[in-house]
């Protein structure tokens, strides 16, 4: 089985060995481009770099639907960068240069989400905890509010910057008023 690409009980590296980063944003190219930037790089491989021992080579999600969709359907993100380690390249030497891209990702603005067998181990768990579910059932939320979003920002807030807002919205037209309202008795 030394060629097998799954973790492997004998190898305890093998899980840092790679992980897929989805971002939700068109052309592969550009993302990388601006990730680039981002990280201060200087060379230029096209949609390929290099961080620490990580290589991230970005092209396009063959599962993108082409539809906005809440983060838990971040598979379907349009952009995926997967990140390669060569066999032998230190976990925690890994896990940083994940953690560098993503952290650089979210500062550019892009909405980002790791998968791979370490996501406990990145920030946000990978960014899934960047975009939380609405509480189920109406009542008090945990600082979001379920105004208009035109407040003053005053509530307690879930110290995400402000994400609570906009998830609350698309939650809000992801289910119809009559359904919502059938749902929620």
């Amino acid at each position: 089985m030394t060629n097998d690409r799954g973790p492997s009980p004998l190898d305890p590296d093998s899980a840092y060995s790679d992980a897929s980063i989805y971002v939700d944003a068109e052309a592969a190219p550009r993302v990388v481009g601006r990730l680039r930037d981002l990280l201060g790089l200087v060379e230029d491989d096209g949609t390929e770099l290099v961080v620490g021992p990580v290589r991230v080579e970005g092209e396009p999600n063959g599962y993108a639907t082409g539809q906005r969709s809440h983060p838990f359907g971040f598979l379907q993100w349009p952009t995926v960068l997967e990140c390669e380690a060569p066999a032998g390249a230190p976990a925690e030497e890994v896990v940083q240069a994940v953690t560098a891209v993503l952290e650089a990702l979210w500062l550019g603005g892009f909405k980002a989400v790791a998968a791979c067998d370490f996501e406990d181990e990145l920030p946000a768990h990978g960014g899934i905890d960047k975009y939380p579910l609405p509480a189920s059932g109406s009542g008090s939320g945990s600082g979001s509010g379920s105004g208009s979003g035109s407040g003053s920002g005053s509530g307690s807030g879930s110290g995400s910057g402000g994400a609570g807002t906009s998830v609350t919205s698309w939650w809000r037209n992801l289910i119809s008023p009559g359904k919502r309202k059938d749902r929620m008795l």
